[in-house]
């Protein structure tokens, strides 16, 4: 495993509001978020389908992402203390033998996290130019010091289809690069049961042009004033 590297510091102040799920920097709400943006690129009839299977999905996405959060925060050099390790070993290894675990064993003991430097777990961050705001699931260094962004996704089954998440990575990238940190590449690692397989790399450009043809339709679509 590589000597770990520095997290990367949290923008000071930036905090999300549960159930409402509003991000704040201080007094400044963000009405949006990159999902939010990302939205509007569905149909009506795919945002329904979504809705409808929320009670499937969501409580297997959940502790799926909990478990890699806990995993990178307990093994991969960030400045817990001993008693938060503690508490987060113990979640860990519930999770990882709980109802999902088909999903979580596979995810936690893929060998590629052997190849890479883990420098973000759950990051929150926003643009306080276009008021937007999200958390994205990890971003880690390559073997070849390439800085990557990635997406975590959790799929039903072996058979369950792939899709692009390039705008929603490029969105978390835009944020990113207001507060000086920037990514060369994008990937999302998909979560199925009984295996975990990382995507091909997105470049940069591609997932930044994705992002700003998702930006300019929800432009398009908003009724809220006062967005660049």
């Amino acid at each position: 495993m590589p000597t770990p590297h520095p997290w990367l510091p949290p923008i000071p102040g930036l905090h999300r509001r549960d159930p409402e799920h509003r991000y704040w920097l201080g007094k400044v709400e963000f009405p949006v978020s990159v999902t939010g943006v990302i939205g509007c690129l569905k149909s009506g009839c795919a945002m329904e389908r979504i809705e409808a299977t929320r009670a499937v999905w969501e409580p297997r996405g959940n502790p799926t992402h909990r478990a890699l959060e806990l995993m990178m925060s307990t093994t991969r050099g960030t400045p817990w203390d001993v008693e938060q390790v503690r508490h987060a070993i113990a979640e860990l290894g519930a999770l990882a033998v709980g109802d999902y675990r088909d999903w979580i064993q596979p995810l936690l003991e893929h060998g590629r996290w052997d190849q890479l430097q883990v420098i973000a777990s759950e990051r929150p961050t926003c643009c306080l130019a276009r008021r937007v705001a999200g958390t994205f699931d990890t971003a880690y260094l390559d073997e070849g010091g390439r800085r990557i962004l990635a997406d975590l996704k959790t799929l039903a089954s072996d058979s369950s289809s792939t899709y692009s998440t390039a705008a929603q990575l490029g969105g978390y990238m835009a944020l990113e690069a207001t507060w000086g940190n920037y990514y060369d590449y994008g990937q999302t690692i998909w979560a199925r049961p009984g295996q975990t397989t990382f995507s091909p790399l997105y470049s940069r450009q591609e997932c930044l042009t994705a992002w700003a043809g998702a930006w300019a339709a929800w432009r398009a679509r908003s009724a809220e004033p006062g967005f660049i």
